[in-house]
């Protein structure tokens, strides 16, 4: 009868011991639903963010060892990362979702359509891309961006002109540093100094300060710009009209 009690209190006890732990394991899968779902809730409130214009609270859900890489090029350190995002917002990038990848305890992926006046400079109105945000401790602590490969081939043919000089870019002109041999530049008779006050109509003073400048001498192979130039030693302007040239084969790249 002892042996009996015993028996029944040992399986009693197996048996309280497995709901013990397969209501840990439930316990521990809720959790880590829970870590995914919060996951997701940052990577959204950082893309609404982005989509309203708000550098402060996109930079505030970011660690404070975030990093960034895109199509294999990783941003150097945390102030370039900021910088990126004030420069995105800038250019009035607007993501929008497609759809979840992967949503993981700490690691989301999403394809996005992102929109933005650069990319429309570009020569397209749209760049879908691959994102992955990994979180930790309530942080974007990394994000990796990975470009559809017929929208990054069809940019680099939009950009792929260009006139053949080296700049030094100031809020109101971009400054010739150098000269490529057999460029457009040199054939256009540009010189090292001499400053470019508008591009194609647009004067550089109202362009943006992240890079609009570049974009616009950029173009197709054999594409028109026109530029307005000034002479340093007289301060006179004049306009010239340069076709844009594959700078990859001039410079034997």
């Amino acid at each position: 009868m002892n042996r009996s009690k015993h028996t029944r209190g040992t399986i009693l006890f197996i048996a309280f011991s497995i709901l013990c732990f397969s209501l840990a394991g439930c316990r521990a899968k809720q959790d880590d639903s829970l870590q995914a779902l919060e996951t997701k809730k940052i990577t959204e409130s950082f893309i609404k963010s982005l989509n309203k214009g708000d550098a402060d609270a996109c930079i505030g859900l970011l660690s404070s060892d975030i990093a960034m890489t895109s199509q294999n090029v990783e941003l150097p350190d945390v102030r370039s990362i900021h910088e990126a995002i004030k420069s995105d917002i800038e250019w009035k990038h607007n993501w929008k979702i497609i759809e979840y990848l992967s949503n993981t305890e700490n690691v989301i992926t999403i394809r996005a359509e992102v929109t933005g006046e650069d990319m429309k400079l570009a020569g397209v109105d749209s760049v879908v891309s691959e994102i992955t945000f990994e979180v930790k401790d309530g942080k974007i602590a990394k994000i990796v961006t990975t470009v559809d490969k017929k929208t990054e081939k069809q940019i680099a043919k939009n950009v792929a002109g260009g006139i053949g000089v080296g700049t030094d870019i100031k809020p109101d002109r971009v400054i010739i540093t150098s000269i490529l041999a057999n460029s457009p530049a040199e054939k256009a008779g540009l010189k090292q100094g001499y400053e470019i006050m508008a591009i194609d109509g647009i004067k550089c003073s109202d362009m943006k300060q992240q890079g609009e400048q570049l974009i616009r001498i950029r173009g197709p192979v054999d594409s028109k710009v026109l530029l307005e130039v000034r002479r340093p030693d007289t301060q006179e302007t004049y306009d010239v009209e340069l076709i844009r040239a594959d700078l990859s084969k001039l410079s034997g790249k």
